[in-house]
């Protein structure tokens, strides 16, 4: 971890001083010096409505790297003193106007820093209230574009936008043999999905090939008349873009209608236990997009040795295999914990701090077991991390995932084009 520039702050003052629009008289950590002695983080995101599940993994991530710290080092350790983590937690219920009051509430509460929702919705909802209130705030999940192309001073986000996830993931299934000549696209229409979409369709596009149709529809659509209308264009490959429920449908629909082309490619979530369990025997063979998986070959570094050793932690903590959304929150967490060590102020945080931590955020650099932490500043991927590499994996038989691309990254090679339905 280093940190190459200390004047920042006087910027970020200059931006965000005029701007304190929610209840910051009232904030118990304005103020610091006022003896609470843990740091106090607010986690904004979906623990009900539809979205609920997403939301449900974003909370482990969370919680596993709280927990860790806590139990192995005692917290974060300022000046020679360790302050325990504990984090609060307010339900988005799925919803961005509900997300934006919770995040307006947990800064009113005091909290010395914001862990961000699970949907990209929420999040752009949530970004100016921190903007609004000089509070810094790192997503462990969001990945809509729109949040980074805004510019928002006070907001990071650990997961690269799915406009490079979404379109190298892609480029990397268009380059398997044989390469395909047709894809249609489909997107479940909201702000993350559209964006999935629309990557897809730079990636067939970049790659000359034909793109039958592109059709955007509402998350509650009748799914046997999209699979109708891509059965008619009888394309090679269907790209979709969409969370976990739509992918069920999606192959649910497309098994029961015969529809098969040589492969589906579904982001996000297709390695998660909701997608199998909910596609059944339809789950097999389905390509996804991702940044990790606990067979990736990356280093460990800060708080896990190793990506396996971090889905060993999950798995003892939660009985469950973790995905990339919750290493990208866990990763989040890691992030404030070494910014905080590097600002060297104990809990609670002065407005001053907090505005010198986003100086620190923008130059740190952190070894992960999820991969290297780092932030851009400036342009369309203003705070996010684009380092960490996009993978392309297939889910085999047995429902484990493989990482058949890009090439240099590649463990296994894909099964494509895929068997027929009525050939599993």
């Amino acid at each position: 971890m280093t940190r190459k520039h200390k004047d920042r702050r006087t910027f970020l003052k200059s931006v965000g001083g005029t701007a304190t629009a929610v209840g910051l008289a009232g904030c118990a950590g304005l103020g610091g010096g006022s003896g609470r002695d843990y740091f106090k983080l607010g986690a904004v995101t979906s623990l009900s409505g539809d979205l609920r599940f997403g939301g449900e993994v974003t909370q482990r991530g969370y919680d596993l790297w709280a927990d860790t710290i806590n139990e192995e080092q005692g917290g974060i350790e300022i000046g020679g003193e360790t302050y325990e983590v504990q984090i609060e937690y307010a339900d988005a219920q799925s919803n961005p106007s509900t997300g934006a009051d919770a995040a307006s509430e947990m800064i009113n509460d005091g909290a010395d820093a914001i862990l961000g929702p699970y949907s990209s919705n929420v999040t752009l909802a949530v970004c100016p209230i921190m903007d609004q209130n000089s509070m810094p705030h790192i997503t462990g999940s969001a990945e809509s574009p729109q949040i980074w192309q805004e510019g928002y001073e006070y907001s990071f986000g650990t997961i690269p936008t799915v406009s490079i996830i979404g379109n190298e993931a892609a480029s990397a299934l268009l380059n398997l043999e044989p390469q395909p000549d047709s894809v249609y696209i489909t997107a479940v229409n909201e702000p993350f999905s559209v964006a999935t979409g629309d990557s897809m369709q730079a990636a067939a596009e970049e790659a000359g090939i034909t793109v039958e149709n592109y059709e955007q529809f509402p998350r509650d659509t009748d799914y046997t008349n999209v699979v109708s209308a891509a059965q008619n264009a009888d394309p090679d490959l269907h790209l979709h873009g969409g969370h976990i429920g739509s992918h069920v449908n999606l192959v649910n629909a497309a098994e029961q209608l015969g529809y098969n082309p040589d492969g589906f490619l579904m982001h996000y979530g297709v390695n998660t236990g909701s997608y199998k369990d909910g596609a059944g025997a339809q789950a097999p063979y389905t390509f996804g997009a991702t940044v990790w998986i606990p067979g990736v070959d990356r280093e460990g570094g800060v708080l896990f040795d190793s990506p396996q050793a971090y889905a060993d932690a999950s798995q003892s903590a939660y009985d469950t295999a973790p995905d990339y959304t919750q290493a990208g929150s866990t990763a989040a967490g890691i992030v404030f914990q070494e910014a905080f060590k590097e600002l060297g102020a104990a809990p609670p945080l002065s407005q001053d701090d907090k505005d010198e931590l986003i100086g620190i955020l923008e130059e740190i650099e952190v070894n992960t077991f999820y991969g290297d932490v780092a932030f851009e500043t400036g342009g369309e991927y203003h705070h996010n991390n684009i380092n960490t590499q996009p993978l392309l994996i297939q889910l085999g038989e047995d429902g484990s995932p493989t990482i058949v691309g890009p090439e240099e990254s590649a463990t296994g090679e894909a099964n494509y084009p895929v068997p027929a339905w009525d050939e599993r």
